[in-house]
């Protein structure tokens, strides 16, 4: 990122007074803002080509065309400089800005008029305090959602996936015609409450963005982070109770790096050459005449089962990478360093770098077409850390594509030295097309440019990134095995089941918090999972709770160890996500599937009546799924048992799937972490220890 301190605001910008707030705050140190909506520059080098121009681009056949608008970079706030007790203020306000160059500007909801939000750096050890702003009303009182939610109706009887992907479409209550469609009840009655969730970071409870504390307009919520962890990508993002889909889905995300003296040493990368990359899938509104509005549309595709109506999570056709839809960027040919964020609502990526110098073809070309490979760059990128911080040495990604989930981050390294001159593209290969027609999501995230010439880059891909980074194992004897070969004898288990949707009519796949219960249970008893274990015995476990609101039955005492057991019984895969702490995948089992299912789960029952065989081997855990991390895609029919020291913060947190509509319904559930002498008065310790 380049440093322009000495840059004036654009006329008319409150960026800078938002960003340097008066009064009680001192001044932010701020670099490289952008200025807002179409005047806002690029941060790159200026090459021959205005900043703001728009490029010829490339047809999508979507209506608009790809790598028309340069890639932004966010606005930086090194809070790292601060010292004393004064916090900085950071301020929830509805902009002006434009998605994309073939579009008219729009408002979107952003923290400091920024899409996506300032860059906040801080220093391992040094806490920063902020005051979080809702800025987000007018003289009329709290904004409304800067978009409409739509649900297009099940096409006789079965859900319409290709209408709900295709681009365009409008609320009927903004005009008539075959693609509009009626509003989700009660979400024009929406307005501004937030809460800001530092995703990823160690902080005690009533810092962490509990979905009830929403604050209203006009109110601020001060929080800590003591920053006690290593250098690594987070995320900040709205975390308000029901609605954190559409406060998202309306700009309110950014990223968080810290940084740290191993960091330091390793001389990654930096300037320029360190790129944050945001990326999110959107639909655009249209008008009864087919034309973009320029603001997004949030519309999902309904179901009805058994008379119950539901939705599936959101997803779009076209791909912004900091806000902008299918920007490109020119790059030296230098490594780089990209700090990847899948911003997503409900979308997995499979990211890789594909060389498209010798054009682009207009054919669809869908991402499970062999030909669609053909210009994949297997060695193009190189993971250097994951959630949690670094890795232990480099590693690139099996064939050279890197899976991430909504909420996972990954920082990545991309030596475009050995592409020099080669015009390069970031795709997603999950489900998508290149050059995408309506019903289909185009498979292009943005394009690289790299220059022909030669520079000398003295960068060299380091052998070890992290010495401290060790693998944990949970030993046959029930031991762990952690941090420099310690040993740790008592350790806790939680149970968490991923029910398929459909269970007894339900339309939404649910998440069960589970109890392991002793003695025979008549096998036709409802709500009843049965494993069979590998020395012929049977876990039995029964939901002990469903719903957000139902009673905490997960309690932990500061410092101790635990074992989550993610059991997916079936139906879609799920980006789980746990707050307060790191954790480390130990293990990654597998059950076969029917109709994506686990044969042996009753739908009726929502029960194994038979217990479910002892599980095969899984997926293979390489080295980037065992970093550090606090988010993971858990698939059908999988078992997966994560770790983690739950130490250095108590209070009340959550986990939940962060596909935010499913989190939104009833995969989101509460767990508490106090400290010991405080838990033996406190009614029960942990999910059962060990």
């Amino acid at each position: 990122m380049s440093t322009t301190e000495n840059d004036t605001p654009p006329v008319g910008s409150q960026q800078y007074e938002n960003l340097a707030h008066t009064g009680s705050a001192p001044p932010i140190d701020v670099i490289d803002v952008p200025g807002r909506g179409e005047e806002r520059r690029s941060s790159e080098r200026d090459r021959g080509e205005p900043h703001g121009a728009a490029l010829p681009g490339v047809d999508s056949g979507l209506g608009l065309r790809k790598f028309v608008d340069r890639l932004t970079q966010p606005p930086i706030i090194r809070a790292w400089r601060r010292f004393g007790e004064q916090p900085i203020r950071i301020r929830a306000e509805e902009a002006v800005v434009r998605l994309h160059a073939g579009l008219p500007r729009t408002r979107m909801w952003t923290y400091e008029g920024c899409m996506p939000a300032p860059t906040i750096e801080v220093r391992s050890g040094r806490e920063v305090r902020i005051d979080w702003e809702n800025g987000l009303a007018d003289r009329r009182g709290p904004l409304h959602l800067p978009f409409d939610v739509v649900r297009v109706p099940p096409n006789a009887g079965v859900t319409d996936f290709v209408r709900a992907l295709q681009p365009g479409g409008r609320s009927n209550a903004r005009g008539g015609g075959d693609d509009a469609y009626p509003p989700l009840a009660n979400t024009q009655d929406i307005t501004a409450a937030t809460v800001v969730h530092m995703h990823g970071a160690l902080t005690d409870g009533h810092n962490d963005g509990w979905a009830h504390n929403v604050a209203l307009p006009g109110n601020v919520t001060r929080c800590a982070y003591p920053n006690a962890q290593s250098a690594r990508t987070l995320w900040y993002h709205d975390h308000a109770m029901a609605v954190t889909r559409f406060n998202v889905h309306a700009g309110l995300a950014g990223f968080y790096l810290i940084r740290d003296e191993v960091e330091d040493a390793l001389d990654l990368p930096r300037g320029d050459e360190e790129l944050v990359l945001a990326v999110a899938d959107r639909n655009l509104e249209t008008d009864e005449k087919g034309r973009f509005t320029g603001r997004i549309l949030y519309k999902q595709a309904g179901t009805v089962q058994n008379g119950i109506e539901g939705e599936i999570p959101v997803t779009g056709p076209f791909t912004m990478v900091n806000g902008t839809i299918w920007p490109t960027k020119n790059v030296d040919a230098r490594w780089h360093r990209l700090r990847l964020l899948n911003a997503s609502n409900s979308r997995v990526m499979r990211f890789a770098l594909h060389d498209t110098t010798d054009g682009h073809g207009q054919a669809p070309l869908p991402s499970n077409d062999p030909a669609f490979t053909a210009t994949r760059i297997a060695d193009a990128l190189v993971v250097i850390g994951t959630d949690g911080g670094f890795l232990g040495k480099p590693s690139p990604p099996a064939d050279g594509v890197l899976e991430m989930g909504p909420g996972e981050r990954a920082d990545v390294l991309v030596d475009f030295g050995a592409l020099r001159g080669r015009t390069v593209e970031l795709r997603n290969e999950n489900n998508t097309v290149l050059n995408a027609r309506p019903g289909q999501s185009e498979a292009s995230a943005m394009q690289f440019v790299v220059d022909g010439r030669q520079v000398r880059d003295p960068f060299r891909l380091p052998r070890v990134l992290d010495a401290r980074y060790a693998r944990w194992t949970h030993r046959s004897d029930g031991v762990l095995e952690v941090d420099g070969g310690r040993l740790v004898d008592h350790h806790e288990h939680a149970w968490i089941g991923v029910v398929p949707p459909r269970v007894r009519g339900a339309a939404h796949p649910e998440m069960w918090e589970l109890k392991e219960v002793e003695g025979d249970v008549p096998a036709d008893t409802p709500d009843v999972i049965r494993i069979a274990t590998q020395d012929g015995g049977v876990t039995t476990l029964r939901p002990v709770a469903k719903l957000f609101d139902d009673t905490v039955t997960l309690r932990f005492g500061e410092g101790d160890w635990a074992v989550w057991n993610i059991v997916h019984l079936g139906g879609p895969e799920h980006p789980m996500h746990i707050h307060m702490t790191d954790f480390q995948m130990l293990t990654r089992r597998q059950w076969p599937l029917t109709n994506g299912n686990v044969p042996g789960f009753d739908m009726t029952l929502g029960a194994t009546p038979t217990p479910l065989p002892v599980p095969s081997a899984g997926r293979p855990i390489d080295a980037i799924t065992a970093g550090r991390k606090d988010t993971w895609v858990v698939k059908p029919g999988e078992w997966v048992s994560i770790l983690g020291e739950l130490a250095g913060a108590t209070g009340s947190f959550m986990y939940h799937c962060h596909i935010l509509d499913h989190e939104d319904h009833t995969m989101m559930r509460p767990f508490v972490v106090l400290p010991k002498p405080l838990l033996a008065f406190h009614a029960g310790h942990g999910g059962g220890h060990h």
